[in-house]
């Protein structure tokens, strides 16, 4: 048929270039207004090739100024799909027409034209697909639909369609006239195609949106700018609504449901626009390496960039003045202006363009903490599970796969840990079980080595019983130096005292008026010391003065946040759903800095060696109970309290 060849000129001979594109778009149309073939026959191709449908007929609204070889753009121009864009609009097609459909996540950079792309899909299924029924959501009604205003969704979509030739469309009701081939509905966010009883409905964010209803799939557009927690209970209120869900999103901090559902393993399909892989954006990529630019490979520097020039070198002077760290990171030309711009600062280039979950909310812990992390972590060299004599607390490890603990030591011949002082630390839940729970966690850290040697990962002991398992866990690691946070699970403390374990933390505490100083079981965690504690902790796992063995824990420590001064772990905040508790709560994070406390507290380090292991030697070792009873009986002589501050700080 004729039409095939535009369909050779627009996708294999040039026709993305734009005038060239727009020539052959007024030659094809000129032709198809009188051929009632030629028309069925384009219409059979677009329905066919959404690619083609893109290029050849739909357009795009753009009011912001663009320019082709120094020519000012009009504002609606051609919808012709960046070449980074290509593979990812097949990618998309291809799960949502695959017979059992699919999700889609949609990780981008600002202004990557991924919300237009997936209109323009509603826009081509209300067309071609008969009984179709698209849902389209966004975090509030203002942002989905609008007569005036086309940064909403239904505008988007009711504009693109009116842009279509009539004897693809039909005809539009207009004032006064009875429904025709298409309406639209502004009150009730709808869209109808009367042809083909398909329909695309719009939606805000609420707990029950679509509920109960069909559809065939649904976009939700920048889900993680959704408000809480309704952004997790829209997801849970059209679970079976539809095959097919498009969660497009400019990443926004390391917490909500858009965050835990691209971080959570699943079947999902994951896309990425970045704009280092757009054509119009990364001409020019480089990387600062010393104070020089060195291209990336494929790329050619700007004549200002090669070598700076001063302007070039002011504005980076700028750059490192508002906090931007330039060395060894990819950047463009126009990613530098964007940097650059009176508003922009490191956290909101971190959200906008860098796909940065975590630096667009303060990550706390820096890219040396988790360099330092990711090079000492390792397999585990066992795993298992514990049992234990209530009356003598008593361990024994059983070797079993995936089970709860994890050990990054040998055993000896007895099946118990080499002889070393170690601190054991616990981070306690309620134990409840089930979706309802995060974990409770015991790290161990060997006081010689400084490294952690074990990490026991529960949701199913209660509180008390827990304290039996850490107490038992002690006493496996020769009446190790036990300590706890004390904020919640109260029944771990009181079994820890009733079992008459002695050798425990006791930190340093105040009275209200500030005179007297008392000695209280375990670590309380309060802003003052919960910043000082991460402190010593990040300090020391970057100085390799204490060594990250689970990735676990290292996955955690990169989910702690500072918001308003605060430091949170984002995906522990308080949410009504039962789904998104249970899972990573930080708690390995928490009993981890609680022991590095421990370790600052009751110091071993290199005084003590491998040989000093026993009292025939005329030596107490320091871990041992013997040494821990001398320790006290000098304090009494000298001072009513131990002076030893957690933290080195008080509390």
């Amino acid at each position: 048929m004729a039409f095939s060849k535009y369909y050779d000129d627009f996708v294999a001979k040039g026709g993305d270039q734009f005038t060239k594109n727009l020539q052959l778009r007024a030659d094809m149309m000129d032709k198809a207004a009188n051929d009632p073939y030629f028309q069925k026959g384009l219409i059979e191709a677009w329905r066919k090739d959404i690619l083609f449908f893109f290029i050849s007929g739909c357009w795009l609204y753009e009011p912001r100024k663009r320019f082709v070889n120094g020519k000012r753009l009009p504002n609606i121009i051609p919808f012709i799909p960046w070449k980074n864009q290509v593979p990812n609009i097949k990618k998309a097609r291809d799960v949502m027409q695959s017979e059992e459909g699919g999700d889609l996540g949609i990780e981008k950079s600002r202004g990557e034209g991924a919300s237009w792309i997936f209109c323009l899909m509603a826009t081509h299924d209300w067309l071609f697909d008969d009984m179709s029924s698209i849902g389209i959501m966004s975090r509030n009604e203002a942002a989905v639909d609008a007569t005036d205003d086309p940064d909403t969704l239904l505008w988007k979509v009711n504009w693109s369609i009116e842009q279509l030739p009539e004897w693809l469309v039909g005809t539009k009701t207009g004032p006064g006239d009875k429904p025709k081939d298409w309406t639209r509905s502004v009150s009730k966010h709808t869209i109808t195609n009367h042809r083909n009883g398909s329909q695309i409905v719009g939606a805000s964010a609420t707990g029950d949106t679509f509920r109960g209803g069909r559809r065939t799939w649904i976009m939700f557009d920048e889900l993680a700018s959704f408000p809480r927690p309704l952004d997790h209970e829209v997801m849970a209120s059209i679970e079976h609504v539809t095959d097919t869900k498009v969660l497009i999103s400019t990443p926004k901090g390391a917490e909500g449901e858009y965050y835990q559902i691209m971080h959570r393993p699943s079947n999902m399909v994951k896309l990425i626009f970045d704009w280092k892989d757009n054509q119009t954006r990364n001409k020019g990529s480089y990387k600062l390496v010393h104070g020089k630019c060195v291209p990336l490979e494929g790329f050619t520097l700007k004549e200002e960039y090669d070598p700076p020039s001063e302007d070039i070198k002011d504005m980076w002077s700028r750059l490192r003045a508002k906090g931007f760290k330039l060395e060894n990171k990819v950047r463009s030309p126009w990613y530098d202006k964007q940097c650059d711009k009176p508003g922009a600062t490191p956290q909101s280039i971190a959200q906008e363009l860098d796909r940065d979950y975590g630096g667009s909310v303060h990550r706390i812990m820096g890219d040396a903490f988790f360099k330092k992390a990711r090079s000492t972590v390792m397999p585990h060299k066992a795993e298992g599970s514990m049992t234990y004599d209530r009356g003598t607390m008593e361990m024994s490890f059983q070797e079993t796969k995936n089970g709860p603990i994890k050990l990054w030591c040998n055993l000896d011949h007895s099946g118990r840990p080499p002889i070393r002082p170690y601190a054991v630390a616990a981070d306690v839940s309620s134990g409840l079980g089930g979706s309802h729970t995060s974990n409770s966690v015991i790290e161990v850290i060997d006081l010689i080595s400084m490294e952690q040697v074990m990490e026991y990962t529960t949701n199913i002991v209660e509180p008390s019983v827990f304290g039996e398992h850490a107490v038992a866990i002690s006493k496996w690691f020769h009446e190790a130096y036990l300590a706890w946070e004390i904020n919640y699970g109260g029944g771990f403390g009181k079994r820890v005292k009733d079992l008459n374990y002695p050798n425990v933390f006791m930190r340093t505490a105040w009275t209200k008026k500030g005179r007297r100083k008392t000695k209280e079981i375990g670590w309380h965690t309060n802003p003052s010391s919960k910043s000082a504690g991460f402190a010593d902790m990040i300090r020391m796992v970057e100085k390799g003065e204490i060594k990250i063995r689970s990735e676990a824990l290292r996955q955690e420590c990169s989910e702690y946040v500072m918001i308003e001064g605060k430091i949170e772990h984002l995906t522990a905040k308080k949410n009504p759903s039962d789904t998104t508790k249970g899972e990573a709560h930080g708690d390995r994070v928490m009993a981890f800095m609680v022991g590095v406390q421990a370790a600052i507290d009751r110091p071993t380090g290199a005084s003590v060696t491998i040989g000093q292991t026993s009292v025939d030697q005329g030596h107490i070792p320091p871990w041992t109970m013997a040494a821990r009873m001398a320790e006290w009986d000098k304090d009494k002589k000298t001072d009513d309290w131990d002076d030893v501050e957690v933290g080195r700080m008080s509390q």
